[in-house]
This record gives structure tokens, C-alpha cells and sequence, in this order.
């Protein structure tokens, strides 16, 4: 029994270790998009931005230029406020 008692608490605290390695982001949901906008700003439209969300450890920022007929999701790193990776389709 304490055998049990003793893997399970080990197990707690493994699990309360690797879940506090999410740390605060150091930009916040409106510098991501500032930091998209600025990136798509043509000459062509305006860029608006369809949404923001928080996965790990960078916000996806998807957005569209309807009269540029361009839309698509910008990765931006909350840590750097670098867009680490970007999905665009024209139509």
C-alpha cells in the first residue's frame, strides 16, 4: 500500500512539473496582430484580421485581403514576436 501511495505522488509531481513548463507570453494577442498586419500591408486592400487564438507556445492569427483575394494564418511566436511560419492561398 505505501508503495502505491508513494508511485502515485511521484506520478503527481511529475505531472505538476512538466505542466508548469508553459511559461506567460512575453507579447500579447494585439502585438501578434500588429505584427501580421504590418507583415501583409500592401498597396493592394486592406488586411483585417478573421481571429486570434493561443496554441503552445504562439498565437495563429488568421487573416484575408478581399481585394487582393488573399487570406490566410500567420504562426507568431509569443516568446519573440517572430512569425515563425505562414499559410497564404490567392484565389
Amino acid at each position: 500500500m505505501k508503495r502505491i501511495v508513494i508511485a502515485c505522488s511521484l506520478l503527481f509531481i511529475l505531472i505538476m512539473i512538466g505542466c508548469s513548463n508553459f511559461s506567460t507570453p512575453k507579447i500579447s494577442e494585439d502585438e501578434a496582430q500588429s505584427i501580421v498586419l504590418k507583415e501583409h500591408n500592401k498597396h493592394i486592400g486592406k488586411v483585417e484580421i478573421i481571429s486570434v487564438s493561443h496554441k503552445g507556445n504562439e498565437y495563429l492569427v488568421k487573416w484575408e485581403n478581399k481585394e487582393n483575394c488573399e487570406n490566410g494564418t500567420d504562426y507568431v511566436s509569443d516568446e519573440t514576436g517572430e512569425i515563425t511560419k505562414g499559410e497564404t492561398t490567392i484565389c
